[in-house]
């Protein structure tokens, strides 16, 4: 299926809230499917390749917005923030207030799988827990609530497992790193492209309201992958201990069901 064979249905006009790693290549590539794209970013050194991706790119200064900033006039807001920006609750709750204020029908939220606790067990979507990020201290799922709960617009939420791909090689992040346990411990990840795939599959069939797990059906051993992973990269592998640690399997089976879709990446141990 060709990139304009997937996309069936009308132009839109969709603005991405952060041009990072995942949101400017998923902008670049609605612009190729036809879509209106706007792009924000908090860095105006930024804005030039914003523009010559094709996206309209604006300088927002988060938490301070300018309402009258037209960048909020669209069909589509996607929200692909990582929680680890400086004041990223309150940067949220000004976000919800823009969508709000322009009444946009339609919010797609970029969640993440640390909504879930290291139970030993393979989790689904009713599983999620009101816990504080390790990484950010962020409790994600609070904010995915006031976006989901809102009954003024939709929301679509897709929780991403861990991300890989292009400036993003697994191999660099436990290369030489020592006395690791968990080392059977299954892995969680999904590919960039699979990430785009997803969204995209999303807007075409206009599915709202819903909350995905998205991650690669297939969980190699945490230790067999960055042993690999490091290897491929010609970097120092980690070593691991014999003490296993908690673990979750994020189950994407819902959104295979729903949206129809089929990874592009299956198995992170392919791309090594």
């Amino acid at each position: 299926m060709t990139d304009n064979q997937m996309f069936r249905s009308k132009t839109k006009s969709i603005s991405i809230i952060g041009m990072g790693w995942l949101g400017f290549p998923l902008g670049k590539f609605l612009v190729k499917n036809s879509h209106y794209v706007k792009g924000s970013t908090t860095t105006t050194s930024k804005l030039t390749a914003i523009e010559q991706g094709g996206i309209k790119g604006y300088h927002l200064a988060l938490p301070d917005l300018d309402n009258r900033l037209d960048f909020f006039d669209t069909d589509i807001l996607i929200i692909s923030l990582p929680p680890s920006i400086k004041d990223y609750n309150q940067v949220i709750r000004v976000l919800l207030g823009q969508v709000k204020e322009h009444k946009i029908p339609w919010v797609i939220f970029v969640s993440s799988t640390s909504v879930y606790a290291n139970a030993n067990k393979r989790v689904i979507e009713e599983d999620a827990k009101n816990i504080a990020s390790i990484h950010s201290g962020v409790r994600l799922l609070e904010v995915e609530n006031l976006f989901a709960s809102d009954p003024d617009f939709a929301t679509t939420i897709i929780r991403f497992a861990g991300l890989y791909g292009p400036s993003r090689e697994p191999g660099r992040f436990l290369a030489g790193k020592t006395d690791l346990n968990g080392p059977d411990s299954p892995v969680n990840l999904i590919h960039l492209d699979d990430c785009i795939g997803i969204i995209g599959r999303v807007i075409e069939n206009e599915i709202k309201g819903q909350t995905f797990n998205a991650c690669a059906p297939e969980h190699p051993k945490r230790k067999d992958f960055y042993t690999k992973a490091c290897r491929s990269l010609g970097l120092e592998p980690p070593h691991f201990n014999n003490d296993q640690a908690p673990f979750k399997i994020i189950d994407s089976s819902k959104l295979v069901d729903v949206l129809q879709y089929q990874f592009i990446h299956e198995n992170p141990m392919d791309d090594l």
